[in-house]
């Protein structure tokens, strides 16, 4: 797959090819209409996320200005349409809470019809920022392209790994010390960023990165839910709205569904991060030793190998 690495290149081939992949991945999905399949807008936003968290993985082999620019350059295309995803999600969090109202939808119409205004305006406001976006990633594309990558090893990926691992482990800390919508939506970050640097790594152990990787997702997905929740409650209290039937009904269902939700993911990443930093890093290092032998072994990698060294 697109994003892993690969037996037939370097790991710093494959970190710069999965970095550039997820940048023109950004680039065609700005550009692609609105068609009611997908949103150009989420489209580009999840190509930045894997592409940054990607980058990292590069961080040790750069110099830290040089890389600290280009992450700059891709935080900022996504705050071009901070804007417009949110709107988008409060629209889609209300309509998929209409499920749960058991036989109230229509209290629901005119709050939708709102959000749905709301997001209209959005899109007609930010209408340039395709053009604007393809301009920046093409140029953080051509920078990135040029990187000298050949010396990025196993070792300072693991200590990449590790210290996203921690972060994480600290968020889940923070979160249930304090179960603020801030820090929920801190360790739902450091859950995403690690899940996709364990995607790349899956090549190393399948079926172990794969096990991590759906214990992740589904972290991820509990989490962004109660995110989505507790948007949707911010933004009907900052317009007033909480007075009406349909909006106590709406926010009776989401105090009901961030509980739930929450307690779900908690309980999900106390199991995850119960290792300590070290010792999932000793497992990642061994994983990396184990991988370097066997491509050792490949006839076509080795040559290459030797190539280089010489």
């Amino acid at each position: 797959m697109s994003y892993e690495l690969r037996q037939d290149e370097t790991v710093g081939d494959g970190i710069q090819r999965i970095v550039c992949h997820q940048i023109e991945g950004a680039i065609r999905a700005s550009s692609a209409e609105q068609n009611g399949k997908g949103s150009p807008v989420h489209e580009t936003r999840k190509h930045l996320k894997k592409a940054r968290s990607a980058l990292r993985l590069a961080a040790g082999e750069i110099d830290p200005d040089v890389w600290k620019r280009e992450d700059r350059c891709l935080r900022k295309v996504g705050q071009l349409i901070s804007e417009v995803r949110d709107a988008e999600v409060r629209l889609q969090t209300v309509r998929q809470l209409r499920e749960f109202a058991r036989g109230k939808k229509r209290s629901f119409r005119e709050t939708e019809e709102l959000l749905a205004f709301e997001l209209d305006s959005f899109l007609a406001a930010f209408s340039e920022w395709p053009e604007e976006a393809k301009q920046r990633l093409t140029q953080t594309l051509d920078r990135i392209r040029s990187w000298p990558l050949d010396d990025l090893c196993g070792k300072q990926m693991r200590k990449c790994v590790q210290k996203t691992y921690k972060r994480g482990r600290n968020a889940l800390k923070a979160a249930i010390e304090k179960t603020s919508t801030k820090n929920l939506h801190t360790f739902r970050k450091r859950a995403k960023e690690l899940e996709c640097q364990l995607r790349i790594l899956r090549p190393l152990a399948p079926a172990v990165f794969g096990e991590l990787n759906d214990e992740l997702k589904a972290i991820g997905q509990y989490l962004g839910q109660v995110h989505d929740l507790a948007f949707v409650a911010e933004r009907l209290s900052s317009i007033g709205s909480v007075r009406k039937q349909g909006d106590r009904i709406l926010n009776a269902l989401v105090d009901s569904r961030e509980k739930e939700l929450e307690h779900t993911a908690i309980a999900l990443g106390e199991r995850f991060y119960a290792e300590r930093p070290p010792q999932f890093a000793r497992r990642i290092s061994q994983y990396f030793s184990e991988w370097e032998l066997t491509k050792l072994r490949c006839p076509s990698t080795r040559n290459r190998t030797v190539a280089l060294l010489n």
